[in-house]
């Protein structure tokens, strides 16, 4: 008989406790979840919680991280312009810092030139920026079997290696009632993460942030964190914490709704989901006629790889 492994008994299975970069918010060995509107500064934030690891800096409740490595994965922003300037401005080490310098997807080629890099740098912890511009043509949007499947391979590899895994995705336009439901993209996805945070506009300042906690599967739900990106005298802005609010992630998501309609919404997950066509050019969504539902849905498989 052959050895497998996919099922195990439970008696065989060696009890551990939760290991936390940040208590209660940002697990190692685990997947969280940042999401928000476009333009709030997810992608600042990360730096500044990467750059507290280089130099095993002080967290806003507190505690101290530990000491690490930093690996930084965007598809977003140029490491030249853009991440080195920034990290150095938050006094990163930037000798703990490694970056994509390429465009991987993790198919399983990626994914086994991810592994390396795990295996060569054993980051502390990992920065995706952003989900969807990494995952194979492979993993139907559309099937939750399909995206727990593929994101389930992601998860594996990075348990395996032990870093806190911080995954970026964007809001949609207009409320769901729940910030939960709100991340483009199917509910599996935030289904497979421990963890999840969203960064929102504090209600009452439209100058500062909110750190809010949408999902914890493994401990209890924090008080959110207040936060604004300021300006320094030389060089770039900085991140300062401004303690805490008792405004939930559920809060934050019912604010500033607007009457966009489900047809408007479908549009903008489109366009977020399928932004590019199998030769890599930049997609556009015809005008769809009102009342037409199945227009919008033809127009969508248009935009599915062959």
């Amino acid at each position: 008989m052959t050895k497998d492994d996919t099922f195990r008994t439970l008696a065989d299975i060696e009890a551990k406790e939760i290991d936390w970069l940040w208590p209660s918010l940002i697990p190692y060995e685990k997947t969280t979840i940042l999401e928000g509107d476009p333009e709030l500064g997810k992608s600042y934030l990360c730096m500044h919680i990467a750059a507290l690891v280089t130099r095993g800096g002080k967290l806003p409740d507190g505690s101290r991280v530990s000491k690490g490595n930093v690996l930084y994965i965007s598809s977003e922003d140029d490491a030249a312009d853009t991440i080195r300037p920034r990290m150095e401005q938050m006094g990163a080490d930037l000798k703990r810092v490694r970056v994509l310098d390429d465009f991987i997807v993790f198919d399983d080629k990626g994914q086994k030139r991810l592994r390396q890099e795990l295996e060569d740098h054993t980051p502390d912890l990992v920065v995706v920026d952003t989900l969807y511009s990494f995952l194979s043509d492979k993993v139907d949007l559309g099937k939750p079997t399909s995206i727990r499947a593929g994101l389930h391979q992601l998860d594996k590899l990075f348990k395996e290696y032990g870093p806190a895994v911080i995954v970026i995705r964007h809001w949609t336009k207009g409320g769901k009632g729940k910030a939960i439901y709100r991340g483009v993209g199917s509910i599996d996805v935030i289904g497979v993460a421990r963890t999840a945070l969203a960064v929102a506009k504090h209600p009452e300042n439209e100058n500062l942030r909110i750190l809010a906690q949408v999902k914890n599967n493994i401990g209890a739900k924090p008080q959110s964190y207040v936060y604004e990106i300021v300006a320094q005298p030389v060089g770039l802005p900085v991140i300062e914490w401004r303690g805490t609010t008792h405004y939930t992630a559920d809060d934050l998501e019912r604010q500033g709704q607007d009457d966009q309609s489900e047809e408007a919404r479908a549009v903008e997950f489109l366009r977020e989901v399928f932004p590019m066509d199998r030769f890599g050019r930049k997609l556009t969504i015809p005008t769809i006629p009102r009342r037409c539902p199945c227009a919008l849905i033809a127009a969508g498989s248009e935009m599915l790889p062959k």
